[in-house]
């Protein structure tokens, strides 16, 4: 029998600066993947070189080539290895066209199909790029909070939320407009974009809130768990260990948990099925439990995370 993990997250978490993390490059071209970080609704997801679609799960790894769509009222969240997420709203196809890294140079093309998604992209050296590519545009960035849309009637619309994004047609791709914060630009089937001009105030907080810093916060952590050994028996101990994840690295750092253990099963240290630990600098826990009868333990948590300045 497998042990199952049930994760319970709090919407707890308080962002007030963001945590430095390091990432070691190699110089060889390396196979990257992305992950999905949160999932709402009703979200597939096809392999490359597959027919069939299957349901898309948090953790599951997203692989150049592969294909991601969301029915109405669904959402997913996908992290990237650096920390750039994107958000993939309702109605929405998309794949992963590109995602490599040669060296210090990492490239991420995203080819949109339809609908609307939201990118986050963390600061990129000057050997890499991050891309939206829909039927009528392509929009680059090195760094910056933006959405592109793509309507039914195949137009484009960028509407830059923090730093720039550099927009040219599918049929002019050498003639860019830069998309500064605050702006939008649409691009329609066979024509150069828009002027850059202001998102409407009505349009402006609706759109930006569509991905909000609460939001990009919790999908940068992974909470993992573990019961060994899996099937817990009467007057024996077993041991659950957690273990917090940032961008799929370990967070260094303490973080209070709350957890709660299924069935007759108890914590060693206070002989209760509920349980306030605090991590160790490295985002790691072991904690004892036992059980009057033979069984499989669900572990639930909740997690309360705060990043001071």
């Amino acid at each position: 029998m497998n042990i199952r993990t049930v994760l319970a997250w709090a919407a707890a978490i308080a962002l007030t600066a963001a945590l430095a993390m390091t990432y070691t490059a190699g110089y060889a071209q390396k196979q990257r993947v992305a992950s999905i970080a949160n999932v709402k609704g009703t979200v597939s997801v096809k392999q490359s070189g597959q027919k069939d679609w299957a349901p898309a799960a948090v953790r599951m790894e997203l692989k150049e080539g592969d294909e991601l769509k969301t029915d109405a009222g669904s959402t997913a969240i996908i992290r990237m290895d650096d920390g750039t997420m994107v958000k993939v709203g309702p109605l929405a196809t998309m794949k992963m066209d590109k995602l490599d890294k040669t060296g210090a140079a990492s490239k991420t093309n995203i080819d949109m199909g339809s609908g609307k998604t939201w990118s986050r992209v963390n600061k990129l050296n000057e050997q890499s790029d991050f891309s939206i590519k829909t039927p009528t545009a392509v929009a680059g960035v090195r760094g910056t909070f933006f959405s592109s849309e793509v309507a039914q009637t195949s137009d484009s619309t960028f509407d830059v939320f923090e730093g720039a994004v550099a927009v040219s047609s599918l049929t002019n791709p050498d003639q860019a407009v830069m998309v500064g914060a605050s702006q939008r630009s649409t691009v329609a089937p066979n024509q150069d974009p828009s002027a850059p001009s202001a998102i409407p105030a009505n349009e402006y907080d609706a759109g930006r809130s569509g991905f909000s810093e609460e939001e990009f916060a919790a999908a940068t952590y992974d909470l993992q768990i573990s019961v060994s050994p899996q099937v817990v028996e009467p007057g024996k101990n077993a041991t659950v260990n957690v273990q917090l994840f940032r961008n799929n690295s370990p967070f260094r750092g303490e973080v209070n948990v709350k957890l709660n253990l299924s069935g007759s099963a108890t914590f060693v240290s206070n002989g209760s099925p509920e349980i306030s630990a605090t991590t160790d600098s490295n985002g790691a826990l072991s904690l004892e439990i036992t059980s009057t009868s033979t069984e499989t333990v669900t572990v639930s948590a909740q997690l309360t995370i705060k990043v001071k300045k």
